[in-house]
Parts: C-alpha cells; sequence; structure tokens
C-alpha cells in the first residue's frame, strides 16, 4: 500500500552567527513556499497543485515533469535551484540533504534542471526536469527533491546584544518539494516496520522513551500507536507518532513520558499500527536512568572538586587531602630554597 510521505514540501529559514550555514530541512510547510517564492509541481487540469512530484517507472527507464517556480514578491528575484537526496530524519519524517553540493544517491537521478532563473516581481515560470532511475534498481519507493533559494546571500541582520558585544545571523530561506519515484508495481511490494530496540532517557525532571524504528520493507511508512509501562504497580500509557521512515532506514522515535520513576528498570510494550492493517510489536525491560548527581567538596586550601552525589569513600577523600597538602608543602620548601642568601 501506497504511504503517504510527510514533509515533502519544506520552507527553511537557515540561521548562523556571522557566518551562513545550511541545515537540513526538517519543518513542513504548503506548497506554496515561504511567502516570497515558490516551487511547486504544475497545477492539473482542475487547478489542484500536489504537495510533491509522483512518479512510478520501471528500472531503465526515464520520465520528465514539470516545477512551476514563482516570485511572490514586489521586486524582481534572482533565484537558484538544485537537485536534492532525500533521506529520513533522525527523529523521523522525510528530509533532504546535498543541496547545492555534488549530487548523491537518489539527487543523481534528476538532471535537466535549470541552474537559476530571474522572475520579475509577481510572475511565475515552468521549468522542466528529467527523472532517470539506473538500471538493476531494485523495485521499491525512492525519494529525491528539488531545492531553491535567492542566488544573492541576503545580508546579515543583527539579532542581539550585550553591552558591547553583537550577535549578527545570515538568514537563508529555501523551499524544497519532493520528488517521489515508485520503482515496480506498487501493489507487489511489501510495507514492514520493526522496532528493534526501546530505551529509556533522563531528560531534566522528564523520563523520555526512545524507540528505534527501522523500515525494512519496499515502501514508505509511517504509524501511530501506544507504549505502555508498568511501574511500583501502576500501568502509564503514552500516545507514539512514527513519521515517515524511507525504505532501508531508521529513525529513532521519541516519546515523552512523565510520571515514569528515574532509575527504575520496569516492563514496557509498543503496539504501533501502520500501513493496511499492519501492527508493530516490541516488549521488553527498559531502564530509566537516573540523572547525574554532583556535589562539591573542599579538597584544600582554594581547591574544590566535583564528586558524584553518592560520595567516595573516606578513604579516597583523605588521600586527595594529603595530596594536596604535599603539594603545598613541596612548594613552600622550594620557595625557601630558590631565596638569595645574606652576604655578611
Amino acid at each position: 500500500m501506497n504511504q503517504p510521505i510527510r514533509c515533502l514540501a519544506a520552507a527553511v529559514v537557515v540561521a548562523a552567527l556571522a557566518v551562513v550555514t545550511q541545515a537540513v530541512p526538517a519543518a513542513a510547510a504548503p506548497a506554496g513556499g515561504n511567502g516570497q517564492f515558490g516551487l511547486t509541481p504544475v497545477p492539473d487540469s482542475a487547478g489542484r497543485v500536489a504537495p510533491y512530484f509522483m512518479l512510478t517507472m520501471a528500472a531503465g527507464e526515464s520520465a520528465t515533469d514539470t516545477a512551476l517556480v514563482s516570485n511572490e514578491g514586489q521586486v524582481a528575484e534572482k533565484l537558484k535551484l538544485s537537485r536534492a537526496t532525500g533521506v529520513t530524519a533522525g527523529n523521523g519524517g522525510s528530509a533532504f540533504s546535498q543541496e547545492f553540493q555534488g549530487c548523491a544517491g537518489t539527487g543523481c537521478w534528476v538532471s535537466g534542471l535549470a541552474g537559476e532563473v530571474t522572475l520579475p516581481a509577481d510572475a511565475a515560470e515552468r521549468l522542466q526536469f528529467t527523472v532517470r532511475v539506473p538500471a538493476g534498481t531494485p523495485p521499491g519507493q525512492y525519494l529525491a527533491g528539488l531545492t531553491m533559494e535567492a542566488a544573492t546571500p541576503p545580508r546579515s541582520v543583527q539579532v542581539g546584544s550585550n553591552g558591547k558585544a553583537t550577535a549578527r545571523a545570515t538568514i537563508i530561506e529555501r523551499v524544497t518539494v519532493g520528488v517521489a519515484v515508485t520503482v515496480g508495481v506498487l501493489s507487489r511490494m511489501t510495507t514492514r516496520l520493526r522496532i528493534p530496540d526501546v530505551t529509556g532517557e533522563a531528560i531534566g525532571p522528564t523520563a523520555r522513551l526512545n524507540m528505534e524504528l527501522a523500515n525494512t520493507g519496499q515502501t514508505f511508512a509511517h504509524g501511530k500507536g501506544r507504549a505502555s509501562c508498568t511501574a511500583a504497580g501502576r500501568s502509564h500509557s503514552f500516545a507514539v507518532y512514527a513519521a515517515t521512515v524511507l525504505p532501508h532506514d531508521q529513525a529513532v522515535i521519541a516519546v515523552n513520558a512523565p510520571g515514569l520513576p528515574e532509575g527504575a528498570t520496569m516492563p514496557c510494550a509498543v503496539r504501533l499500527r501502520y500501513g493496511n492493517g499492519l501492527i508493530a510489536r516490541w516488549a521488553g525491560s527498559v531502564t530509566v536512568p537516573a540523572p547525574p548527581r554532583t556535589r562539591i567538596v573542599h579538597t584544600g586550601p582554594g581547591a574544590y572538586s566535583v564528586v558524584p552525589g553518592n560520595g567516595i569513600p573516606a578513604w579516597a577523600i583523605a588521600l586527595i587531602v594529603i595530596g594536596v597538602l604535599v603539594l603545598a608543602a613541596l612548594a613552600v620548601v622550594l620557595l625557601r630554597l630558590r631565596r638569595p642568601s645574606r652576604v655578611t
């Protein structure tokens, strides 16, 4: 069954102090882009705009499609375009990499895209591109992308100050739209999610369950369900939502679990629904670590040490204190030896 892709049309604002940096898009946005310029599939005969490009072909074949590039601002805009590689974000969801760099993976399937285009204010232009699937590509669903941003780097702006110190940032506005390619017959493909492991984590006073999720099938997949744990005779249940994981990829889905005791091991289970009535299950013991507790110990004149909150043995503290005293005594002796003798 075809699984919808999440976060395929993304508008990104990238900010960096003093320099320009690039980041993997993670936030979904309407297909129209960031409000100044847009990149979308061309509308169909009824005026509907698809959220991303969807192509179906066999290995070794190629197909062409058309992107609509628009400038919704009040001045002419010079824009640059790039192909991108679809990846799974670390916490699930579709993301993109390799924009404006050398192509990699599925990004290399895209060709013929104009590198730059200049649009007058309130204007749009259609740009064709080609997708070619390498011969021998196994059946499955794959993700590439098209990315666009202003060709001229924007000026930096001041974002904060503290006394004589100021912070400046260069903000890059970028929009990316996905190109989903189905190679082969979708109805013959498998959709399969696995949960290899679940671990616990303490984020300050909040417990968290980190659920490893692997897509071992051939199609895009996402799911939702619940995680439950039993601690001190009490059952705790938490909603789980897993955004898209690409085939043969994995992610770590974080689930906040308030109420679970820190520093305890407890039985937990996860039930995740996905695809067409499919269920992924996991059950086992999860340990939520206690947050580290430290205290400061005075170990000598002007000397302090940070030690674990449960303390250290008295003999170890004694050795530390003795060592500090020995060093102080040696310092005094060396100081006296280095004093010049009086001539009588």
